[in-house]
């Protein structure tokens, strides 16, 4: 992974007299024009990501390094380690460092927004991975899933599977996520409706699964009823459904996810141990198929969104190998 290298000061001042601009003076200022019409081999793809602890955010940095590789493309990734400030600084080195495309996925939209005009500015494209930006910035293309679609009919799939009445839980990932918003707030709109279903444990396990397990025995302990457990990514369904198993309250209660992505949570799904999943795309490759389009001045939608299918025991031997134990190795979504 490449580190920091650049002084803070030192790229500050090339920033303030517009190097990343002067080495683009000559590049017009639109995405799909022909001066990318070229090869792509051998130029320069940058991803900044807000942090890497997460399988989700492993998986997509690994579908960035590995499609690259494929195009013959050089990558810059950073890590902010999460901490807005750095995920600044590093932009800025992405700048500083003239790549040809950056591809952003953040937690921090509105924090790193002055970094994102800088980019605007020295004309380099962007593709942006799940979560949007915010403020008055342009960027290329957005690829993501239509979460707020999926998490109502993640409230619809609880209402149908109880019946209509129960007792339920929330285990929520990062607060500053839009994504982790949006998959809390489309299912309690739905929830919300029903009034024979009641909300009796709320907790932010920040997509950790060792919170998750704490805040899953503290539910446990608070409420002698919890028939099932909606959490917003696989990692803290997994950790929730291990506190149940440990209180000895598995078999009263199951369990969703996010992502489908994990060779365990899958493995999961087939055992029975989590009922279900929405898969939800890391984007890794999918941004470099894009960033790839983009390079060659073809022309490219500002914004995709892919299905997020629901996986169950019914269908998850199309993403999961019970007999070798691997996840299925599905090709990118994105095509051209």
């Amino acid at each position: 992974m490449t580190q920091d290298t650049f002084g803070r000061g030192s790229r500050r001042e090339i920033l303030k007299w517009g190097a990343g601009a002067a080495a683009f003076a000559t590049a017009p200022a639109i995405w799909g024009s022909q001066s990318f019409a070229q090869a792509v081999q051998g130029k320069t793809v940058g991803f900044t990501m807000s942090f890497s602890n997460t399988e989700w955010i492993k998986q997509q940095q690994a579908g960035v390094e590995e499609t690259a590789k494929k195009y013959g493309l050089k990558t810059v990734v950073y890590d902010a380690n999460d901490q807005p400030a750095k995920q600044i600084r590093d932009i800025e080195d992405l700048i500083v460092r003239n790549v040809d495309v950056i591809i952003i996925s953040t937690y921090y939209a509105e924090a790193i927004t002055p970094a994102v005009k800088q980019i605007n500015e020295a004309k380099i494209p962007i593709v942006v991975l799940s979560s949007p930006l915010a403020g008055s910035v342009d960027y290329a293309c957005h690829l993501a899933t239509d979460t707020l679609a999926t998490s109502r009919s993640a409230g619809e799939y609880y209402v149908k599977k109880l019946g209509g009445k129960g007792m339920v839980a929330q285990i929520e990932g990062k607060p500053g996520s839009v994504i982790n918003q949006q998959r809390g707030k489309g299912w309690r709109e739905v929830i919300d409706q029903n009034p024979g279903i009641k909300v009796v444990g709320h907790i932010v396990a920040n997509y950790d699964r060792t919170q998750a397990i704490k805040g899953m025995e503290d539910m446990l302990q608070a409420n002698k009823q919890i028939d099932a457990v909606y959490c917003h990514n696989d990692d803290m369904a997994l950790g929730a459904v291990r506190a149940a198993k440990e209180a000895g309250r598995k078999d009263q209660i199951w369990f969703t996810g996010y992502d489908g992505l994990t060779v365990e949570a899958l493995e999961g799904i087939y055992k029975g141990d989590l009922e279900a999943v929405w898969e939800y795309l890391p984007f890794g490759a999918e941004g470099v198929e894009a960033a790839v389009q983009i390079l060659r001045g073809k022309p490219i939608k500002k914004t995709i969104a892919f299905e997020s299918p629901l996986i169950t025991k019914a269908n998850v031997t199309d993403w999961y190998d019970p007999e070798s134990r691997k996840r299925k190795v599905l090709p990118s979504r994105l095509t051209f």
